[in-house]
């Protein structure tokens, strides 16, 4: 298994850990791995953010407001 494989296996086991022992009674593995898949997508898309702020990547929303206000008086 590769080292990335082992590395997500360990953090799902972790997260049921904690799952099991906040004392979830209707816990499902299938519940338990599809809540695990959300959650790791919600921090892939925080990395993605951070990483694009980071990067410089980011508008702030009054400049994206002020372009969509431009675009709309040039029509």
């Amino acid at each position: 298994m590769s080292s990335p494989a082992i590395s997500e296996l360990r953090s799902f086991c972790e997260y049921l850990d904690q799952r099991i022992a906040g004392g979830e009674v209707e816990l499902t593995s299938e519940n338990a791995l599809r809540d695990w898949r959300e959650m790791q997508e919600s921090l892939q898309s925080i990395r993605r953010g951070i990483a694009d702020a980071d990067a410089s990547r980011i508008r702030t929303a009054d400049s994206l407001l002020d372009e969509l206000q431009a675009r709309l008086v040039r029509r």
